[in-house]
């Protein structure tokens, strides 16, 4: 016998029990085996006939109309459901009933799958140059604003924008997405005011659970955002911690032109090209609102990533990208975005077990994106069957999150599975594990055609990945030090130097660059212990003592990791938790 679940409710079939929140709510056995029948044919339209011969065996008396009736009334008053506005139970006239949300069962006392939702990006109804930014950022906002929530998964934007201008068939995106219900809806402007149509819909069956309209100047975008997530959250029946609550209520804009900075921004911030604009439009935003955390976050990737990847001004970048990520949490020590993006600078600035920890301790909620960021930080730790294991939690969420995970695998020297990825995705470990699985020639051919493509410190690294395997020395070791010249902190990316230059016989850079390496905050011990890239550097004492740094700051971190059961969180033995 198995546990039907729906949002904060669950049917108990062996015991007769409708228990919200794990508390039994009253409902006599004739009305629960009516609401049983419906939820097992979630979605279905159901017949009064069906009902009949189902729950009363077919037998025919005066009052099955009535007995019926009341039935649904005391479900409904159970459910706390409204008959003219149903979240759950819709009335069908003159047929029968429908149960309108997405139900999961399980053996009794298994763990409940979370409620999976996509937001698809808009269609514009009516081309706008004003508006047509809207198109994704408020879908996207919606997503934002949704991620985190303990009872629900929301696939990202990025997810998401696979089905930009399409209207894929209900079968299809629940296959595809792995989703639940989806969010889709379309824009229109008129003059100042803006006609926002949105549908939520089940899926695979896809029953529409509800659509509606809202005008709303251009303005009020953010009431819109608000209005269209509580009733998401509602129609869904998600179980809300009191923590949840908080999030979908604090982060409230006090300037409407600062909030259309911050949507502009977010649409621009996904292409590389348009990354100084999208950084500017975020520094508009937090100056007309100061205490929107949000806006700070986003500003903080931005100085991130065009610290990392963008030649001036590497180290200001950086400390700005800090001080913005200190200040959105300053304003909401529980912002999810903002402790994910954070994580991502406190590894590359050499903190990773700091950021483990955080990451661990928020791991509670259904987010892939927390998932994803302990990928990157528990390989930094050196805790490399615990990266895997984070990569696998992530994908289970979110089949098609990309992660850092191509990494973790060069690491543990499984070129074979690193050379299945797309170069583009990987631009240095890509090249090196094609050449290690005999594609040398194939390597260098792609690479040649991404250089072109890509910005002067990626660049670099393509440079001197391809230039090492057409056997150009020197052309090589200036390439690395054109990066290590530079202000680049990434203390993983700086690894891959030392066993390149170590591979070169440069040993005296070698050893040099790994001291850089080990005090930048990268202690993945095994990788240092077992590389036969580093061979021609074991013999110098200064490397002797490098790996027992490695290996004391290895051993604090999983001694961090333990302390937070990171191994219950990762699902896994505490045994299996580091790499032999």
């Amino acid at each position: 016998m198995t546990t039907v679940r729906f949002g904060r409710f669950e049917l108990d079939p062996k015991r007769g029990e409708l228990r919200k929140d794990g508390e039994i709510i009253r409902l006599p056995p004739q009305p629960f085996k009516v609401l049983l029948s419906l939820a097992t044919r979630s979605g279905e339209a159901v017949t009064r006939d069906e009902i009949r011969q189902e729950i009363w065996n077919g037998e025919t008396f005066v009052d099955f109309d009535q007995a019926l009736n009341f039935c649904i009334r005391q479900i409904r008053e159970a459910l706390n459901d409204d008959a003219d506005a149903p979240r759950y139970i819709e009335t069908l006239r003159r047929r029968g009933y429908r149960f309108l949300p997405p139900i999961e069962t399980a053996a009794a006392g298994a763990p409940a799958r979370a409620t999976r939702l996509i937001v698809l990006p808009f269609r514009m109804l009516r081309p706008d140059a004003e508006t047509d930014f809207l198109a994704f950022s408020l879908p996207d906002a919606i997503t934002a604003s949704l991620s985190g929530l303990q009872s629900l998964v929301v696939r990202s934007s990025v997810a998401a924008s696979r089905f930009r201008g399409d209207v894929p068939d209900p079968k299809r995106l629940a296959e595809e997405a792995d989703v639940d219900a989806v969010l889709t809806g379309s824009l229109m402007r008129a003059g100042d005011q803006l006609r926002v149509s949105t549908q939520l819909t089940a899926v695979p069956a896809g029953t529409l659970l509800w659509c509606q309209t809202l005008q709303a100047s251009v303005g009020e975008l953010f009431q819109v955002q608000d209005e269209l997530t509580h009733r998401i959250v509602d129609s869904l029946a998600i179980p809300l911690t009191a923590s949840d609550r908080g999030m979908l209520t604090r982060d409230v804009p006090a300037s409407e032109r600062g909030y259309d900075y911050y949507l502009r921004g977010n649409q621009l911030s996904h292409d590389r090209k348009q990354w100084t604009a999208a950084r500017d439009l975020y520094l508009r935003a937090v100056a007309e609102d100061p205490r929107y955390a949000p806006a700070w976050a986003r500003l903080g990737r931005m100085y991130h990533v065009m610290g990392k990847y963008v030649d001036a001004g590497v180290g200001d970048n950086l400390d700005r990208a800090e001080g913005a990520f200190r200040r959105a949490l300053e304003i909401n020590p529980e912002l999810p975005v903002a402790h994910k993006l954070y994580a991502q600078l406190e590894v590359d600035l050499g903190r990773a077990p700091a950021a483990m920890v955080r990451l661990l301790e928020r791991a509670k909620s259904a987010d892939p994106e927390l998932f994803a960021g302990l990928v990157s930080a528990c390989r930094y730790c050196g805790l490399l069957e615990a990266s895997v294991a984070a990569d696998a939690k992530a994908r289970s969420l979110e089949p098609r999150i990309r992660t850092s995970i191509p990494h973790t695998w060069f690491q543990m020297g499984d070129y074979e599975r690193v050379a299945t990825r797309p170069l583009d995705e990987n631009l240095y470990i890509g090249p090196m594990a094609f050449a290690s699985t005999g594609r040398t020639a194939e390597a260098i051919a792609a690479l040649i055609g991404l250089e072109q493509k890509t910005p002067a410190r990626a660049r670099d690294f393509m440079v001197a990945a391809r230039t090492l395997l057409e056997g150009r020395v020197a052309d090589s070791l200036a390439a690395i030090g054109r990066i290590t010249a530079a202000d680049f902190r990434d203390p993983e990316g700086l690894f891959y130097f030392v066993r390149h230059l170590a591979h070169l016989k440069q040993k005296d850079a070698a050893v040099q660059l790994l001291q850089r390496v080990v005090r930048g905050g990268f202690c993945c011990y095994p990788i240092m212990a077992r590389d036969p890239w580093l061979d021609p550097i074991r013999d110098r004492p200064e490397f002797a003592r490098l790996l027992r740094d490695a290996r004391s700051r290895h051993r604090d971190a999983l001694a961090a990791f333990d302390s937070v059961n990171g191994h219950v969180t990762l699902g896994m033995s505490r045994s299996a938790r580091a790499h032999k």
